[in-house]
């Protein structure tokens, strides 16, 4: 009995033994480390931080309290025109801004920082984080009289500055003008969608950049940096504009404040072109004389007459023999 049963304790183990030397199906296999050579690492998205100076396309609709929705801003032609808001002497471009500077509506300037350069965003912004709410004592009713002849007739809708205000007015009605002064989208809902294009980098993009915020365009711009200065070299059509008159000096506190430019030179240049003389044109094909050879043809004139008069005097001495 005690062999039997040593026998089949024996075989027991040997049955258990060979059991877990063989691999478990049901067991994981070990995981890949992140960023192995057989799994490449993603490349990390690219966001927009406090201070970075972005260029975007945007588009801005009013969303009214029946929820239907109004376009009152774009940077593409082709929309403002489809939704009849095209405006013959606007600019149609890429919007450039500084994160957090509070150059837009507090709403839109808060959805910039994280937001993933290339992707498309959009947002929804309330009155208190737009225009703020709508105040009734900005709406001013003036006479009709009070406007100068030399101003265009008001009509609603139309935005005016008056006494040195900017407002819409409202209705215009038995020789009175009603003026809303209440900034544009005062007590409204606005949805904005955009796309960040990219973000300025090195100084010199930054400096483009800033000179496009500010003053509207910076394509024929030339910049280089020399340490702590900065040289901008003006274009033709910037010489004679009284816009950069206006603008250079905020152009030059943004460099300061956003690029840490010490010296801020800017340059003119006035190139004289050369003149294209005319050369002789060439009537009939004849040839002239060059000027080299005008001596050698009054010294032949001169031997001629000499012998004609030698002849002449030994005809004469001929007659009177």
């Amino acid at each position: 009995m005690a062999d039997d049963e040593n026998k089949q304790a024996a075989a027991k183990k040997k049955t258990e033994d060979e059991k877990s030397d063989k691999p478990n199906s049901n067991s994981k296999k070990p995981a890949k480390e992140s960023g192995s050579e057989s799994e490449p690492k993603s490349a990390k998205a690219e966001k927009a931080v406090e201070g970075d100076i972005i260029t975007l396309d945007m588009d801005a609709w009013v969303i009214n309290q029946d929820g239907s929705e109004e376009l009152f801003e774009t940077t593409n032609e082709e929309l403002a025109k489809k939704e009849d808001i095209f405006e013959e002497n606007a600019k149609y471009r890429p919007l450039t801004t500084i994160v957090g500077a509070g150059r837009v509506i507090t709403g839109l300037d808060k959805s910039f920082e994280g937001a993933e350069i290339g992707k498309k965003i959009t947002v929804e912004i309330p009155p208190e984080e737009g225009d703020g709410d709508w105040d009734p004592s900005l709406v001013e009713v003036h006479s009709l009289r009070e406007f100068s002849k030399d101003e265009a007739y008001p009509v609603p809708g139309m935005e005016i500055t008056f006494k040195k205000k900017t407002g819409r007015i409202i209705t215009v009605m038995s020789g009175r003008v009603r003026i809303d002064f209440n900034l544009p989208l005062a007590g409204k809902t606005s949805k904005f969608e955009y796309t960040i294009s990219k973000k300025a980098k090195t100084p010199e993009e930054k400096t483009l950049a800033i000179i496009a915020m500010d003053y509207g365009d910076s394509g024929d711009f030339k910049v280089s940096k020399s340490g702590d200065m900065m040289e901008i070299t003006l274009p033709e059509a910037c010489k004679y504009d009284q816009n950069w008159f206006v603008f250079k000096y905020r152009v030059v506190g943004d460099l300061r404040e956003h690029v840490g430019a010490k010296t801020i030179r800017f340059v003119e240049e006035y190139v004289k072109k050369e003149e294209k003389k005319d050369e002789p044109v060439d009537e009939g094909g004849e040839d002239k004389p060059e000027s080299g050879n005008k001596s050698n043809a009054k010294k032949d004139d001169k031997v001629d007459k000499e012998e004609a008069k030698e002849e002449a005097n030994e005809e004469e001495s001929a007659q009177n023999e």
